[in-house]
């Protein structure tokens, strides 16, 4: 589709969202070409929507795995803290840090809320609260796969337990049956020992 801009607006509107990502990814911005004085004639700029969009889903996902990496840190590190004694840990330090970590998460999540509210395009809607309304279904969708593998893993391991114990009663039976037997062959040749004498 065709979209009628100015060739300025759209150079400003690509430097702007150039200047943004590179700001929340940390890299350099392209330093700034000098505006021209004349303003040129409205020309029709083809633009594709699709591309845009993809575009922008492909830089959110890049941001959301570096929040899912971030949250992942954090989570191993009261893990670690919990489960882990390090008698030379500088607890000062460690608060610190989660707490840095804590705060980063929660910027980045005010940062991605207000850029995904206010700087999407409109024709991708509203689109903070389609995707994490998604994200809660997924996340359920996760934990009732969480729950059933869980429960899978439970069940294979009482497989194993139960082989385990009908092994070991088999063996039992078997080793009572031949002392049984042996005792018998005992007794019935003691008996026809005795019998012949």
């Amino acid at each position: 589709m065709e979209i009628k801009k100015t060739v300025d607006e759209v150079v400003s509107d690509a430097k702007a969202v150039r200047g943004f990502w590179a700001k929340l990814f940390g890299t350099d911005p392209e330093p700034a070409s000098p505006k021209p004085v004349a303003k040129k004639k409205e020309a029709y700029v083809a633009v594709d929507e699709t591309q845009v969009m993809a575009d922008i889903v492909g830089q959110l996902t890049v941001f959301f795995k570096l929040q899912e990496q971030l949250a992942a840190h954090i989570r191993e590190e009261e893990e670690k803290s919990k489960n882990v004694y390090d008698p030379n840990a500088n607890l000062m330090e460690a608060a610190l840090k989660r707490i840095m970590a804590q705060q980063q998460m929660a910027e980045l999540e005010v940062t991605i809320r207000e850029v995904m509210v206010y700087q999407s395009p409109p024709e991708m809607g509203a689109l903070y609260s389609k995707v994490f309304e998604m994200r809660d279904v997924i996340g359920q969708e996760q934990e009732q796969a969480r729950l059933k593998e869980e429960t899978r893993q439970r069940y294979k391991q009482w497989q194993r337990q139960e082989a385990r114990r009908n092994f070991q009663a088999k063996s039992a039976y078997l080793i009572g049956t031949t002392i049984f037997l042996l005792y018998l062959w005992f007794l019935l040749l003691l008996v026809n020992r005795w019998g012949k004498t």
